[in-house]
């Protein structure tokens, strides 16, 4: 550990007195197809060097890590561990094409990253991660109203904390309120206002139900049908944003609402055995010069496949969980933050209504960053501590990363 505080410290060190160039806002790299059709090409690669001690748990160590892993998982003695990470490293061609329908015209996103889930087995499988598609979506737009149909957040993804590490995880992800995942479905985004002091935007979506196997059902598990695909009706959400922006002051805010189904009995069974899921979420920026604070909050019931409840997917589930990051950039190139989040699912009742014991029943994260920016390049050196209670007791575990970021 001290080897790699030291090697994090120098090149913090270094970097410092390099520090020259004012920082700007990266943009992608576009290029001209036929027919007056462009196309972005953008992304960014990140690298971690990490070193663990103690375990995290389901998502996995580095760039992933979120909360801990259960204790008669962490290891007794000898608890610590140096490894790396590249699987942030992201890439995203858009499409845009010319109106073809009056003022509406096409856009198309794909968008990819390395965190496909396979046996990253050492001494050389680890070393390759595996490409997976995160985004892949078709709209029609007038500029005002968008139509989206295919694979992109769900609403309920709404604020993100900082990081130089956890991008494709953010922090808390799962684990301190910070929920939504990416769904194909059918959205729509609209602004309400144009051009007012307060920029209001409504956004509704329909997508694919979602949900685990239902126990006991081969059919649906041999066919990979979870339980919310088997109820056969979309998960729905509705969001409101709203923002302003002044040269003193930036704010923005939202609230979200969610409703799906789940069939308990999975699909060949009689009779109507749908759960009802819900939640609710409200998120906020603020932004007065240098100084920003952020975060979110969420209540909701069987909301696991939305990495609500610690990313519990059982049934009768209820809980919260909350965050909020402060950061403040002392000058364009370096910043400090420090986050910090909580998911606490309701235990006892989960206990009274079903007769089982909930396996993660609460988590804290916290987290401190100090950042360099330079124009496309950054650097993190950052601390990640999480600290879970379980059925069987308390666990925690503790991460120091240094991350590059290069944005294309």
């Amino acid at each position: 550990m001290a080897s790699f505080f030291g090697l994090a410290v120098a090149a913090m060190s270094i970097i410092w007195g390099a520090a020259s160039a004012a920082a700007q806002q990266p943009a992608g790299q576009v290029v001209k197809l036929g027919e007056g059709e462009t196309l972005t090409i953008s992304g960014f690669i990140n690298a971690t060097i990490f070193t663990d001690r103690g375990l995290f748990g389901s998502f996995g160590q580095g760039q992933n890590a979120e909360w801990a892993a259960a204790p008669a998982n962490q290891p007794a003695t000898d608890k610590m561990f140096t490894d790396a990470d590249v699987r942030n490293t992201r890439i995203n061609f858009t499409f845009n094409a010319p109106a073809v329908l009056g003022k509406w015209a096409p856009r198309a996103v794909l968008e990819s990253d390395f965190f496909a889930p396979l046996t990253l087995v050492p001494p050389f499988q680890d070393e390759q991660p595996a490409l997976r598609v995160r985004f892949a979506y078709v709209d029609l737009t007038n500029g005002r109203t968008t139509v989206r149909i295919g694979q992109f957040w769900s609403p309920l993804f709404g604020e993100v904390p900082v990081s130089v590490t956890h991008l494709a995880f953010p922090l808390g992800y799962g684990a301190t309120g910070m929920v939504g995942w990416r769904f194909p479905g059918v959205f729509l985004y609209h602004d309400l206002t144009s051009g007012k002091p307060v920029n209001v935007q409504l956004q509704l979506a329909a997508f694919k139900g979602s949900g685990p196997f239902t126990a006991g059902n081969a059919r649906d598990s041999t066919n990979n049908i979870g339980n919310g695909e088997a109820s056969g009706l979309p998960q729905l959400e509705a969001r409101l944003n709203f923002a302003k922006r002044t040269p003193k002051l930036s704010w923005s805010g939202y609230v979200v609402g969610h409703i799906d189904w789940k069939d308990t009995t999975g699909t060949g069974v009689t009779g109507d055995k749908n759960l009802t899921a819900w939640g609710f979420e409200a998120g906020f920026n603020v932004a007065p010069s240098k100084f920003t604070l952020h975060g979110n909050f969420y209540y909701g019931k069987d909301l696991g496949q939305q990495f609500a409840h610690i990313t519990q997917t059982v049934r009768k589930i209820r809980g919260w969980g909350a965050w909020a990051q402060a950061g403040y950039d002392f000058d364009p190139h370096w910043g400090l933050w420090f986050y910090y989040g909580m998911d606490q699912p309701n235990a006892q009742r989960y206990a009274t209504e079903t007769g089982l014991t909930l396996a993660r029943q609460l988590n804290h994260d916290a987290d401190a960053l100090l950042r360099f920016r330079a124009g496309r390049y950054a650097l993190g050196l950052e601390y990640f501590r999480a600290v879970t209670r379980f059925n069987t007791g308390p666990a925690s575990a503790d991460q120091v990363a240094l991350s590059v970021l290069y944005t294309l």
